[in-house]
């Protein structure tokens, strides 16, 4: 009993000294300087989530996912409190959208691995849920992911530090989280050898309490608890600067070990690089790590074969990021692409022993070459073999045309960007040259042919202003109108490579070389070369057995032959090209690829609308669609008028333009005009009295004119044609009613020579337009107004019927 009270008195007496020295620590004195700290919510709410992030990377070296699952779901509920915060500082930190990142990458890492097979059947569940909830996060945070990975902050094999972390007191909590987080294995090895638990198990109480905390927590029990625990710590210069340089020197050992692991042999390379190729079409591969291992390793080889092999690859890689999405390359892959491009065609010009083995069967032996070298370094070498490597240059260059036309489809045409990026077309039409001469040199025929149809098809829309016709200047007139064939066609690039397509297989070769030259010559004002190349051709009694791009261009060739005939002041000509394109009117863009019409009454085939902007023409080939109807209202108002005036309504020459004429005249109120189609109208009913004057200066009055090329020209010859019209339109209808007509008041009426008037009414006089004969002493037109019996009025009404 005496014993039992002494333990008990002495147990009071222990638990009043632990009592005393607890309420010890809360003690302080006023004239202490040192306080307790008050942290912000900013402090508070970035310690959450960075002790957040340090348990899910715990929980994924451990193979946890059930726990990264639950903890992602933490993770997002602090970020979902931190709103408020985030706002005010304009928005969402980097290293908070980072950890989408990291998360989306260790899984990839874990599924691509195969890893999944070794795991339990709820960890692998719980796996496949984490992808679908991180690929749903880190499309939210599209944007900002996009902004880092821009700036290089993407980079994973190196951990990140959070961004405005508060910073860590204790320099031996610093170099833990380093060792722990960069080198999983690093901490194991260290601590095996003085008998402690792994990292593991240290980083698991540094992430359950708050690790970035300037706090040691003590092991001595509740007696250790003292002011010092509870007060903060202050950390010096000189710790800061001396943990810096503990930082950087261990920057410095990783480079240096990293560079003497970068020396591999030739064997080394070969089987790396076999390894690599094999990862190619695998299923959930990550394209863009493959292309960085084929870059890291194009460094590590030797031998120029070695390199040339993963150039090819590299190549490959960067088309299969665009493979299969509808879309095209991004810039900055298109442009490493043809640097690449670039390379290959230096080093196939360089060494002579080296070739792809392009369209031929042959089996690689860059690998023998490899080690065969390694093997006789500083020996006597034999003459070399030739090295074939498997590859395409025509494919590559011909993937690297089609992704850039693709992507002008999808660059806004009113936009500086499409200005910059056909900049690009440049360099573009100078490998597909330097590849020409490669194919010439060796003598590739079929396939010569291929890329000097893909250079056409780059340069023979191009104007140049040394070529036009308009351009060669007169003492007397500004440009020359040249109504007669000019034969002397100057040597061009585009001469050169339709003279060579001329010459070879393939009927579809030979259609698009000839439309592509007609469509050069064409914009340069070479009617009658043109438009003889056409006809000599027959072209247009088989076009409709083309392919439809075949037939596309046709019409392009077609409408931009009608443009030309017009500057020419071939009127009749130009009709004759453009009624066939606007027979149907509504379709005008889908016979061009200029676009899709919407038709109001039709169903919408999505599928076809599809097929047709496949084929549109990029922006700066397409033709103005506004200045193509007028050409084609204007010319066949030079013919549709008088043909009324002569003929009435009897006989139809233009349909469309007929339609709209008939529809304005039944008008009953007409405004002043002010589309094209209105304005060409009244033109038309200006001319139809024969006032001239009035019908130029609505004509005068289109849009089209600041995009016609020669306009003033143009403008001078389309005068003189309204004045003949006005003419010949005048003595149709008024003819009649006179006796006799002076010429001299004729030629002040229209402002014409007599030479012009002479001409216009001697050719009414052959065509029996005009009764009349000239009366030379007197300089008059003595009309034979005889009156027509009513069986020779029958009788000429049978004979048009008949014809």
């Amino acid at each position: 009993a005496d014993s039992a009270s002494e333990s008990e008195d002495s147990y009071d007496d222990n638990t009043n000294a632990v009592v005393e020295n607890k309420f010890a620590a809360y003690d302080s004195s006023s004239d202490d300087e040192e306080k307790r700290e008050v942290r912000s919510e900013k402090v508070k709410r970035y310690d959450e989530l960075n002790g957040s992030i340090k348990r899910m990377k715990r929980f994924m070296r451990n193979n946890d996912w059930v726990e990264v699952v639950t903890e992602l779901k933490a993770y997002k509920k602090l970020i979902d409190k931190a709103q408020k915060l985030f706002r005010k500082q304009g928005g969402t930190p980097d290293f908070v959208v980072t950890q989408f990142a990291y998360l989306r990458k260790v899984v990839e890492d874990k599924k691509s691995k195969k890893g999944e097979a070794k795991l339990s059947k709820t960890a692998s569940k719980s796996l496949n849920q984490l992808s679908q909830v991180v690929r749903k996060d880190c499309q939210q945070y599209r944007k900002e992911l996009e902004r880092l990975e821009k700036d290089g902050l993407l980079n994973f094999e190196e951990e990140q530090q959070p961004e405005e972390e508060p910073e860590l007191d204790e320099e031996k909590d610093l170099d833990e989280d380093e060792d722990g987080e960069e080198d999983g294995e690093v901490g194991i090895e260290e601590g095996a050898g003085k008998g402690d638990f792994s990292d593991d198990w240290s980083d698991e109480e540094d992430g359950d309490e708050d690790s970035d905390s300037s706090v040691d927590i003590p092991t001595e029990g509740i007696k250790g608890i003292t002011r010092e625990f509870w007060v903060k710590k202050t950390t010096t210069e000189g710790e800061k600067k001396k943990r810096e340089r503990v930082q950087r020197e261990r920057k410095k050992e990783k480079k240096v070990v990293a560079d003497k692991k970068s020396e591999l042999s030739a064997e080394a390379v070969i089987k790396k690089l076999k390894d690599i190729e094999e990862k190619r079409g695998r299923r959930g591969i990550d394209k863009r790590e493959y292309i960085n291992e084929l870059k890291m390793l194009r460094g590590k080889a030797k031998e120029t074969a070695t390199r040339l092999k993963i150039e090819t690859l590299l190549a490959t890689a960067y088309f299969d990021i665009s493979l299969n999405t509808g879309k095209a390359m991004p810039m900055r892959y298109w442009k490493e692409c043809m640097a690449i491009l670039d390379r290959i065609l230096d080093t196939l010009e360089k060494e002579k022993n080296i070739r792809l083995s392009e369209d031929e069967e042959i089996d690689e032996n860059w690998e023998e070459q490899e080690l065969d070298d390694e093997k006789k370094e500083g020996k006597d070498k034999k003459a070399p073999e030739t090295i074939y490597i498997h590859g395409n240059m025509f494919s590559f260059v011909s993937r690297l045309s089609s992704n850039f036309s693709q992507s002008l489809h999808e660059v806004d045409e009113h936009d500086a960007s499409y200005v910059s990026r056909l900049q690009d077309e440049v360099p573009l039409v100078g490998i597909i040259a330097r590849c020409e001469k490669y194919y010439t040199k060796l003598g590739k025929g079929d396939l010569l042919v291929n890329i000097k149809l893909l250079h056409l098809t780059h340069v023979y829309y191009q104007y140049k202003k040394d070529q036009d016709v308009f351009s060669q200047k007169n003492s007397s007139r500004g440009y020359l109108m040249m109504p007669k064939p000019l034969f002397t066609e100057q040597k061009s690039i585009v001469y050169d490579l339709v003279m060579h397509l001329y010459h070879a297989e393939g009927a579809r070769t030979k259609t698009i070389a000839l439309l592509c030259h007609v469509y050069h010559n064409c914009i340069h004002n070479r009617f009658m070369e043109a438009r003889n190349m056409l006809l000599m051709s027959h072209l247009q009694d088989v076009i409709h057995n083309a392919d439809i791009e075949s037939r596309i261009l046709y019409n392009r060739t077609l409408a931009q032959l009608g443009l030309c005939a017009f500057r020419n002041g071939f009127y009749g000509a130009s009709l004759d090209c453009l009624s066939e394109l606007y027979l149907y009117p509504n379709r005008i863009k889908e016979l061009l690829a200029q676009g899709v019409t919407s038709q109001r009454y039709h169903e919408r085939n999505l599928e076809k609308e599809k097929l047709e902007r496949m084929r549109e023409y990029p922006y700066h080939m397409h033709m103005n669609l506004d200045m193509l109807e007028a050409v084609n209202l204007m010319s066949a108002m030079f013919a549709e008028i008088p043909n009324l005036a002569k003929h009435g309504k009897r006989k139809v020459i233009s349909r469309s333009f007929r339609k709209q004429y008939d529809h304005h005249k039944k008008q009953a109120f007409t405004g002043p005009p002010e589309s094209t189609r209105h304005l060409v109208m009244s033109a038309g009913d200006a001319l139809a009295v024969g006032d001239w004057e009035k019908c130029y200066k609505y004509l005068c009055q289109l849009r089209m004119w600041s995009l016609m090329p020669h306009a003033e020209a143009v403008q001078e010859k389309l005068k003189k044609q309204i004045q003949e019209s006005s003419l010949q339109i005048y003595l149709l209808v008024y003819g009649p009613q006179y006796c006799s007509i002076d010429v001299k008041q004729l030629m002040s009426m229209f402002g014409i020579d007599l030479k012009v008037a002479h001409k216009v009414v001697s050719r009414m006089m052959l065509r029996g337009e005009l009764l009349g004969a000239w009366d030379q002493p007197s300089g008059c037109i003595v009309m034979h107004n005889e009156e027509l019996t009513r069986l020779q009025h029958n009788a000429l009404n049978f004979a048009d019927k008949v014809s």
